[in-house]
């Protein structure tokens, strides 16, 4: 398992990913959050298997939501 850092940017835009769900309708922001951890998680527990976009970075596309993971 890798080990995975959120930076500030990071955590920012999934503010404004969470509240802009949550004005489309109730509850879809929680999913959203819910998605996107899931994508982390799976970027930690499958290393290496993802695209590799700078150096070390790795890079997984949510299945859900238009975001991604570094």
């Amino acid at each position: 398992m890798i080990r995975v850092q959120i930076s500030e940017e990071a955590l920012r835009d999934l503010n404004e990913g969470f509240l802009f769900y949550e004005r489309q309708e109730p509850g879809l922001g929680d999913y959203f959050v819910t998605c996107l951890r899931s994508d982390i998680e799976r970027l930690k527990f499958a290393a290496g298997t993802h695209r590799i976009v700078h150096e070390d970075y790795q890079h997984v596309v949510s299945k859900i939501f238009p975001y991604g993971v570094f």
